[in-house]
């Protein structure tokens, strides 16, 4: 090998071993650094304040009573604005307090609950939201020999009969009844209360018929029923004509038609359930075309 080659290699060989030592030079002083600095610390959580407020735990349609299984107290953010919103800490039995009233608005789970969504029995619009859509609330006197001997509870169904006297067309019957008459006018409506008891809507059970009667007897003056706009004008009507009676319903019967009989309808539009003539439905209303009753 020439002389000039083993001096390139021989330095060649210096400078690896040089570069070796620079680079372990570099390197060692930040890995001792690194040893010196501190564990750098997680991020301390931030606390948000918060305060307990009455919710919905279930969806509560309107009109529904609300019982203990349909609310819960849940945390708020402190800071939100909670001035229609009932707190646990200002209003420790406000859950207590609101069982048994009566959904004005529909409320979603999880909803905060406000004095303006619920109503108690009792206070004004309590009535209104007791009543289905489309229907109207109607009261007549009633005593216990006209309305089952009290035993007609809120959210029963009964039926309607007037009691009248008509004229005898036979002068020389001695029967006593002849000149009396009753009709069925109103069949499988609805009692909302009876003087100021008002009852729930009724449960449903596996076979869904409802359950009513609450093992009690009421000696009420005054039943509300719940009838259709039309219907509502029979009960004036038949004050006029006579002495009305509520007839209790089985359980098993409600099923069938509700409303204004035949002969209730003769009351109500003042033509006969047995003239020929044409019915006419436009637009969901009927329209009768006939003889007046005579």
């Amino acid at each position: 090998m020439s002389p000039v080659r083993l001096i390139i290699l021989l330095v060649a060989a210096v400078a690896a071993v040089g570069a070796v030592f620079l680079v372990r030079s570099v390197q060692q002083p930040s890995t001792s650094v690194a040893a010196e600095l501190p564990a750098t610390a997680a991020p301390a959580p931030i606390t948000i304040p918060v305060k307990q407020v009455l919710v919905a735990n279930n969806p509560i349609p309107v009109g529904r009573f609300v019982s203990a299984e349909d609310l819960r107290w849940q945390e708020w953010p402190a800071d939100a604005p909670m001035e229609a919103f009932l707190e646990q800490e200002a209003n420790p039995e406000a859950l207590e307090k609101m069982i048994g009233a009566v959904a004005l608005v529909p409320l979603v789970k999880g909803e905060p609950v406000t004095i303006a969504k619920l109503v108690h029995p009792g206070t004004a619009g309590f009535m209104s939201v007791m009543l289905t859509p489309g229907m109207r609330a109607v009261s007549l006197e009633i005593e216990p020999e006209t309305a089952a001997g009290g035993f007609i509870q809120p959210n029963d169904r009964v039926d309607v009969i007037v009691t009248r006297e008509v004229e005898s067309t036979n002068a020389n019957t001695s029967n006593a009844m002849q000149g009396i008459r009753s009709d069925l006018i109103l069949a499988n409506v609805r009692v909302l209360a009876i003087d100021h008891i008002y009852g729930a809507p009724p449960a449903v059970d596996a076979e869904g018929a409802p359950r009513t009667g609450q093992a009690e007897v009421i000696m009420g003056s005054r039943a509300t029923l719940e009838l259709s706009d039309r219907d509502s004008t029979l009960i004036n009507t038949a004050k006029k004509a006579g002495d009305v009676s509520l007839v209790l319903r089985s359980v098993a019967d409600l099923s069938q038609p509700q409303g204004a009989t035949g002969t209730g309808r003769v009351y109500r539009d003042g033509v006969s359930q047995d003239a020929e003539g044409v019915r006419v439905y436009r637009y969901g209303t009927e329209t009768v075309s006939t003889a007046p009753a005579g």
